[in-house]
């Protein structure tokens, strides 16, 4: 490596070269113990061959031996440095000096108020050395880069301390009483050297400098700071926690090179069962073993951060064909020969398909284990992407800085080419485990859900990623398995809220200032598949406070755009894509992406709205601004009604609810589910009733009320307005005359006056559409009459011809009279260009269009069969606004009945019926 950095920096032009070298280049035989031995540079070749301090030793004097090779073409300039120590240093872990060690031991002793104070020293204490201030050595080598000495220099102080001097030095900094000191002289541990200490003749001739930071004076400083380093850390733990500390401070470990590796624990079940041969899943796991080979082996290999993978098989008792009858099992010969030895099997007693059983037991027992990452695998998954190990530790160093969560908090995912976008077979750290009193999953989970817990509960602080590394499952994935699938039925209520504020609990204590993220899921039911409204979807971005994952569930299996939409989205791990296997409607569909969601929040969007600015960002504050809230409704805007049907539309009063966030602050009596947000979380049941018609009618009110109800009931709050949750919603067929729509929607929302009563009223005057029906069954009595008699069954005919050109006569006179005489001002607001006698000819379209979405409502009584419901009336403000709409509803009725007789009495006189 040295070589390689060399060759690079002649290469680049560099001019200069500095290399670290180390007191450990000096023979072993002249650092005796009993005397002070001041080393001089010139002692490396004293009583050859040089023996330099163990293999540490060796690679610094071979450096400096390559160094000297490139002495012609760099400026090299060589310090050897001597215990060098301060602040910002190791000081825990096993890898600090021995000022630092004391210091902590010290310090914690000091914090924890121990008495007597048991004091832990490796050795006898009598070794000694010398130590050299950071600020000293800085300065020494300032020196030796501006200077022209291109020979090693010792870089260190030449006033050598004992170890039990040290070690008084420290307790003196903590201001510990040394009388209440007990020293534990640890002799069977490493002491290293006997004796060294810095001759300094050379560097005072060659740089002029010698250390002006006394010993004393540096253990002050750096005391102070790892004092700093220990009240903030303990300041947020429980006594308990803080008591374990500060013990465990106090002592020092031998650092394990091998133990010291970053170690990957795979949790693997593995069965026969469920395969057309047993001897499948061994091929399975011999193809598992060398893609996990494969795609380990460099980041294992590589130089710097060191990774180890240890393997915890989990294999059924009764499992016979996997066992050998003298207790071992098969598969472990099979992953020595792909290359594996540190491999434990746990035979278990679970019952078949279990798997997140065996994923428990695995983790319980890597976790004794001590491993640092924790991966639910399978033994028929094949890892396709070398650098894995090397990309999770990273993502969760990644998380730790921008999240600003403690080290370990989350979870990581693969990219899963067999299931797109979901994040199956994640890994967690042992962090998690720590949080978790070594459970991995709760025993809810039964082998389904396991891994998507996983995923949504860290994403609720952020902390979710899915990382480009990528694994194929051979079996199970979206498709079938080898075992009966089980779900955790209602997993992302009570198991996710409890295991999320488990997290919480833990991070309140260990990191206060870490706050959870709000969590909000879009569902979007896509019959359309129009690209260009679901781009606009997929383009928008939440607040750094928030989470969104877009839940998109197509309800038209044929359509030509999911190829497309699969190849742009699929891979995102935010957005989930499913495909109804037939069309089943929006309210079934919406219904799928709530089972899908595990977020707080849902947020339901029509798919051919288009999403106002900052869309999730003001969906969040109306969230945050009301946390108690059932709901939220948006307001769904149109484009200006410029023809006379969308001019009509509006006037007929189709879309007066859909902008209903600026007429109404709070408690609305519900919302269109173009732009609807409903709290997720609760366990209250409450779905989109598909009784009412694919096509929509009334299930968005029902939807409301049932979320409003049950909310309140249990100290929560109604629905809310938010009126800066804009969307945009089209005309529906780009403004093209059809009144079937608004014909269906109202077949549709009849049905809420059985299902609510209570904001029912009845009208003692009958609606047009009812009229039409008493015209209706007129002709109908009259045809049956001319089958017998044709005179009066003609005569019949025409009253009721009449009556229902009455009815419409009358309904258009009566709205032409409000729009342009009683209550002009209503639509002063409306969006148009409409003016003139094309007003009048939507006011007049209006008119029929509000009798046809009456009709339609009558028919979907008499179709129900609930004849007792004609002359009831459903409240669309369910009581919010009073006795006012009631009243008014009623009002124009009678109004539009004596117009209607009226009128009805004229053709009769006037055609002599």
């Amino acid at each position: 490596m040295t070589t390689n950095l060399l060759n690079a920096c002649v290469a680049a032009g560099v001019r200069g070269f500095f290399y670290a070298s180390s007191a450990c280049v000096y023979p072993e035989s002249l650092q005796t113990p009993g005397t002070d031995v001041s080393l001089a540079e010139s002692d490396v070749w004293k009583n050859p061959p040089p023996h330099p301090q163990g293999l540490y030793g060796l690679e610094k004097l071979a450096s400096e031996l390559v160094l000297k090779q490139f002495d012609s073409r760099l400026e090299v300039r060589i310090a050897r440095f001597h215990n060098v120590f301060g602040p910002l240093g190791s000081w825990y872990g096993g890898r600090e000096k021995v000022p630092a060690a004391f210091l902590r031991k010290a310090f914690a002793a000091k914090i924890a108020n121990d008495a007597p104070v048991k004091f832990e020293v490796w050795g006898d204490g009598q070794q000694r050395r010398s130590f050299c201030f950071i600020d000293d050595a800085v300065e020494a080598v300032l020196r030796l880069v501006q200077s022209d000495c291109r020979e090693p220099v010792n870089v260190g102080s030449d006033q050598a301390v004992s170890i039990q001097e040290l070690a008084h030095m420290a307790l003196a900094a903590a201001s510990v009483d040394r009388a209440s000191v007990v020293f534990e002289y640890m002799t069977g541990r490493p002491v290293g050297v006997g004796s060294r200490n810095s001759d300094n003749t050379f560097v005072r001739e060659q740089l002029g400098w010698t250390p002006k930071i006394s010993l004393e004076e540096g253990m002050r400083v750096t005391g102070e700071w790892i004092q700093f380093q220990i009240e903030e850390t303990v300041s947020p733990m429980s006594d308990a926690e803080r008591r374990e500390y500060l013990r465990v401070l106090q002592t020092s470990d031998v650092v394990d090179l091998q133990a010291d590796a970053i170690t990957f624990a795979i949790l693997l079940p593995i069965t026969s069962r469920g395969s057309n041969s047993p001897g499948d899943c061994l091929i399975n796991l011999r193809n598992f073993a060398r893609s996990l080979f494969a795609t380990t082996s460099d980041d294992i290999a590589r130089l710097g951060e060191r990774y180890a993978v240890r393997i915890y098989v989990a294999v059924d008792d009764d499992d016979a064909f996997l066992w050998e009858d003298d207790g071992r099992s098969v598969v472990i010969p099979i992953l020595r020969d792909e290359g594996f030895h540190d491999v434990v099997t746990l035979r278990c007693d679970r019952p078949r398909g279990h798997v997140c059983a065996l994923w428990r037991d695995c983790a319980r027992r890597a976790y004794k284990d001590r491993c640092d990452y924790y991966i639910l695998m399978g033994d028929d998954v094949l890892l396709l992407d070398s650098g894995w190990m090397r990309a999770v530790h990273q993502t969760f160093a990644g998380l730790s800085s921008t999240e600003h969560v403690p080290h370990g908090i989350g979870c990581v995912a693969f990219t899963d080419t067999s299931f797109p976008g979901m994040p199956t077979f994640p890994v967690v750290h042992r962090t998690h485990m720590d949080i978790f009193g070594g459970e991995v999953i709760p025993d809810c989970f039964t082998n389904q859900d396991g891994d998507p817990f996983l995923f949504q509960l860290y994403r609720r602080w952020g902390c979710s990623r899915m990382i480009s590394p990528r694994i194929h499952n051979e079996l199970g994935g979206s498709g079938a398995a080898r075992y009966e699938k089980v779900h955790a039925a209602g997993w992302t209520f009570r198991p996710l809220d409890d295991a999320t504020s488990t997290v919480e609990a833990w991070l309140c204590r260990n990191a206060p200032e870490v706050e959870r993220k709000l969590t909000l899921d879009v569902v979007i039911p896509c019959y359309r598949v129009n690209m260009q409204y679901l781009d606009a979807f997929l383009a928008l971005r939440p607040s750094s406070t928030c989470t969104v994952m877009l839940i998109i569930i197509i309800d038209d299996p044929r359509s030509p755009n999911i190829n497309e939409l699969m190849q742009k989205y699929g891979h995102r791990p935010d957005v989930r894509i499913r495909v109804n296997p037939r069309n089943l409607g929006a309210s079934a569909s919406r219904n799928r992406g709530l089972q899908e969601s595990a977020a707080e929040w849902v947020y339901f969007l029509d798919d051919d709205v288009t999403p106002g600015e900052n869309l999730l960002v003001e969906a969040e504050k109306a969230i945050r601004a009301h946390p108690r809230a059932a709901g939220f409704v948006g307001n769904a805007y149109f484009p200006s009604a410029d023809s006379v049907f969308t001019a009509a539309v509006h006037l007929a009063g189709v879309t007066y609810f859909w902008d209903i966030a600026d007429k109404i602050e709070k408690d609305v009596p519900w919302g269109v589910t173009a732009n609807l947000i409903a709290r997720r979380n609760v366990l209250d049941g409450v779905q989109f009733d598909l009784r009412f018609p694919k096509t929509g009618g009334g299930e968005d009110i029902d939807y409301c009320r049932k979320k409003r109800a049950y909310s309140v009931e249990h100290g929560g709050e109604a629905f809310w307005t938010a009126p800066g949750v804009k969307v945009t919603h089209p005309w529906w067929n780009g403004g093209k005359r059809s009144y079937w729509r608004f014909y269906m929607w109202s077949k549709g929302d009849g049905g809420l006056i059985r299902l609510y009563p209570e904001h029912t009223y009845r009208d003692s005057f009958p609606n047009a559409a009812e009229c039409v029906l008493c015209g209706g069954q007129v002709i109908f009595a009259g045809c049956c009459i001319a089958l017998y008699d044709v005179g009066p069954g003609l005569r019949c005919i025409r009253l009721g011809v009449a009556l229902v050109a009455s009815v419409a006569t009358a309904n258009v006179a009566h709205d032409l009279y409000r729009h342009l005489v009683q209550h002009p001002e209503r639509a002063r607001g409306m969006k148009t260009t409409v003016t003139g006698l094309r007003w009048v000819c939507a006011i007049v379209e209006g008119a029929i269009l509000r009798v046809f979405s009456e009709w339609g409502r009558v028919v979907g009584i008499l179709e129900r069969g609930e004849c007792d419901m004609l002359l009831k009336r459903f409240d669309w403000f369910c009581g919010r606004w009073g006795e006012g709409p009631k009243r008014e509803e009623m009002e124009n009725n009678r109004a539009r009945l004596a117009l209607t007789l009226g009128i009805f009495a004229l053709f009769v006189v006037f055609f002599r019926l």
